[in-house]
Parts: C-alpha cells; sequence; structure tokens
C-alpha cells in the first residue's frame, strides 16, 4: 500500500511542477522589448536635429554699409549698393560696392533710373498735401547720375535730388538696371531704410 500511495502522489505532482515551471519561465514571446529600440532609435535622430540648429547661417555682411546706408545686394552677391538718404535736401546717393559690401567698385553706367515709392502719409510738402491726400501712394522717377566719372566712363558712386525726398524717413523703390562687369541686372526692387540683404537670403 504505501508504495502505491507513492506512485499516485508522484504521477499527481509531476504535472503540477510542469505547470508551474510553465508560469515562473513566462511566456517566450514576452522576453524581447522593442519598445527601448525604438526610444533610442528616435533619441538617435534628434541628435542631427539638435545639431543643425547649432550651425547658423553666417552672412559676412554688415547690416549697414561704410557710409552707414542701406545695403541692396545685385545678383547672388555679385555687388552691393549701399544707398543714403540726406532727408533735409532730397539727396539720394549710391555708392556701388564689393559682394562683401566693404570697398567699392567702378561699373560703367552713366546713371542708375529708380522709381521710387512714397506713402501718402510722410511728413513735409505742406502745399502738396491735398494731392497726396487722393492718392494712397506717391511714386515718381528719380534719375541718380554718376559722380566724378572716370576717364572710361566708369564710376562706383550715383546721385540725385528730388524735393519728394525731403523729410522722407522710409520709401520702396525699383532699380530698373544696372551692369556689373558684363552681366546685367533688371529689376532690383529694395527698401529704404531696410535694403534688401534679408529678402536677398532667405
Amino acid at each position: 500500500m504505501p508504495r502505491s500511495e507513492v506512485r499516485i502522489a508522484t504521477s499527481f505532482l509531476v504535472p503540477l511542477v510542469a505547470v508551474g515551471l510553465l508560469f515562473l519561465t513566462g511566456c517566450p514571446g514576452e522576453t524581447p522589448q522593442p519598445a527601448k529600440t525604438g526610444t533610442t532609435t528616435s533619441t538617435a535622430k534628434g541628435k542631427p536635429d539638435d545639431d543643425h540648429d547649432g550651425h547658423g547661417h553666417h552672412h559676412h555682411h554688415a547690416e549697414k554699409g561704410p557710409h552707414g546706408g542701406a545695403l541692396v545686394a545685385i545678383g547672388h552677391d555679385d555687388a552691393h549698393l549701399e544707398i543714403v538718404l540726406d532727408a533735409e535736401t532730397g539727396t539720394l546717393t549710391a555708392y556701388v560696392l564689393d559682394g562683401e559690401a566693404e570697398k567699392a567698385i567702378a561699373i560703367k553706367q552713366k546713371d542708375l533710373q529708380l522709381a521710387i515709392t512714397l506713402e501718402h502719409d510722410h511728413e513735409g510738402h505742406e502745399g502738396e498735401g491735398e494731392k497726396k491726400d487722393e492718392l494712397p501712394e506717391s511714386t515718381f522717377p528719380l534719375m541718380l547720375a554718376a559722380v566724378s566719372p572716370a576717364a572710361d566712363g566708369t564710376a562706383s558712386e550715383f546721385s540725385g535730388q528730388s524735393d519728394e525726398l525731403k523729410g522722407a524717413k522710409e520709401f520702396e523703390a525699383a532699380l530698373k538696371t544696372i551692369t556689373i562687369g558684363e552681366k546685367p541686372f533688371e529689376g532690383v526692387n529694395f527698401k529704404y531704410p531696410e535694403g534688401n540683404e534679408h529678402d536677398h537670403h532667405h
């Protein structure tokens, strides 16, 4: 009798032990943890973005020219115009500078043709107030003639005067054409006193 009882007990305990081992080890599919790999890849991808943000786009040009005027980029930094306004006399002067907006360069051109747009609320011209109130803005042409051109007809400074510019603080302008070396550039638009450096590079 004792031996038979032992056999029964043994046959009953073996399945229980096997089932218990299965619960302890757990399901094989639960062992991998894919969540960690996803986390590491996302953090790894974030690093290049952080590094990219650290590298800013550096431009070598100053915001103002050597004479303190607004900088107007010509082409892809082929040259610059520095625009200086004397609001007391209404004289507008353009200096032709190199691609870095540092040194003067001479171009073979008699004059620069501008179309200037003023806002109607600009101060000055009391006698013309009624005419300006009729239009939201006033556009007029202005020719900047070469100042002291060389014997070969080249010049690096151009100037013109208009009573419309007396007392003006800001305006928009369109340069009809300018030739740098052998390359002509047409329809160069800019604002004063901002210039077009920000629009040009972004």
